[in-house]
């Protein structure tokens, strides 16, 4: 079993190192001695944060939220193209994870903090659907010190406020004040209202947090498969 490498949201912020490379890089795996969060540019052209440290590094950073500094509750443009800061909290946007593991065989990892304790869910298989299918999301193969919480989402489409596209009769996006891949209606909801303990508005992880919880620290990675 590989050892597993993890910061808490505290060590991130106060090592956070944004480089600008000079020359595009291939993936996050490229990217060497440049700290634990680079900011890169791939040679897509896409820009990204790495992160270089966890389980042997070459991770693309999707999500990051460390604080209440960006607003979350927003519309399907801003989650389909990506908002916030890279050096700070973000979202990469559903199109551009949607052409990365459209050329390539992804795993999706998710770290998180709550109430001092570090948690870690993977997924070995990882991929979204297009915008016709409303990035729809498709994982499989868990481990983990995390519970599976992700398993209910799996091949749900991605919804908004303002794009419903969940199997409820309500709209979960407005009713838990959040954007995710929303079934009837969660057990995850990394999106949601930062800090909330309302029930199933904050960042909840059901198992972990309950839907009275909120994570305090969470980051979303993806990584290209070995051939």
């Amino acid at each position: 079993m590989k050892k597993e490498c993890q910061l808490n949201n505290q060590d991130i912020l106060d090592r956070q190192t944004v480089v600008e490379g000079k020359l595009p890089h291939q993936s996050c795996a490229d990217v060497k001695d440049l700290g634990p969060r680079p900011v890169v540019n791939l040679s897509s052209g896409l820009k990204v944060t790495c992160d270089t440290l966890t389980d042997g590094g070459g991770w693309i950073v999707i999500q990051r939220r460390a604080s209440a500094d960006v607003d979350f509750y927003r519309g399907w443009s801003d989650y389909k193209e990506g908002f916030g800061d890279l050096a700070g909290n973000f979202w990469l946007g559903l199109e551009n994870i949607h052409r990365l593991t459209s050329l390539a065989r992804y795993e999706l990892r998710f770290d998180f903090t709550y109430k001092g304790n570090s948690y870690f869910a993977s997924y070995k298989n990882f991929r979204l659907s297009g915008e016709t299918e409303k990035y729809k999301i498709h994982l499989s193969e868990f481990s983990g010190n995390a519970s599976n919480d992700m398993a209910r989402h799996n091949g749900s489409a991605f919804s908004t406020k303002d794009s419903d596209n969940d199997s409820s009769e309500i709209n979960c996006a407005t009713t838990y004040h959040g954007a995710w891949w929303y079934e009837k209606c969660h057990s995850v909801n990394l999106n949601g209202k930062w800090g909330s303990r309302q029930n199933g508005k904050g960042l909840n992880w059901q198992f972990t947090t309950s839907h009275y919880g909120s994570v305090s620290f969470i980051e979303m990675k993806i990584r290209p498969l070995d051939k």
